[in-house]
């Protein structure tokens, strides 16, 4: 139906949504390793910092990655909220799950995450 130089050009799309397809699913896997490793000290909560790259996968925006994982988490269950571009916050706290992201923002304890050692 369409000529091999256009039928080349799509299977070089269907390659990269393939390979984007992957490395979100790689991502959303960090994330659930981490919250598994909170979860298994007694949190229930944890802020996820998204890598700026992984390597031996392709180039990939923050935004679209900090979406899909935002969407992903949000669907299982868990809760969610954007922090900016590079974080998320994530609870699997009994009490939260019910909560909307507006009334949570203001109750969230951010104690916990903050390095009181960092040299300046």
């Amino acid at each position: 139906m369409f000529s091999s130089s256009v039928e080349s050009v799509i299977t070089i799309q269907k390659k990269r949504a393939e390979r984007e397809q992957v490395l979100k699913e790689k991502h959303v896997s960090m994330v659930k390793d981490r919250i598994n490793n909170y979860a298994n000290f007694g949190k229930t909560d944890c802020i996820y910092k998204i890598p700026n790259f992984l390597i031996g996968y392709i180039p990939y925006d923050i935004l679209i990655i900090n979406k899909y994982i935002y969407k992903k988490l949000k669907s299982e269950g868990f809760y969610v909220i954007k922090l900016n571009d590079e974080y998320i916050y994530i609870s699997w706290d009994i009490k939260n799950l019910g909560k909307n992201e507006k009334d949570k923002k203001e109750d969230i304890n951010f104690s916990a995450f903050i390095n009181n050692n960092k040299s300046k």
